[in-house]
């Protein structure tokens, strides 16, 4: 079995990336927020939210 390459840019998510901001950023002003996400084995679920996660990190979470 091959494994897979990650590339180190992370490209076509200014969708999700911007809904993940958009939780964030309420969860971090005034009330709680609940994220979803879900999608078929391999369309890159982890990396999305691994990608989030160090940006939120520097942003202070």
């Amino acid at each position: 079995m091959v494994g897979r390459a990650a590339s180190p840019v992370f490209v076509g998510r200014e969708i999700e990336l911007a809904a993940l901001s958009e939780s964030f950023e309420q969860a971090r002003s005034t009330s709680a927020a609940t994220v979803l996400l879900g999608g078929e084995a391999g369309v890159g679920k982890s990396r999305l939210v691994g990608f989030f996660a160090e940006r939120a990190a520097g942003r202070g979470a």
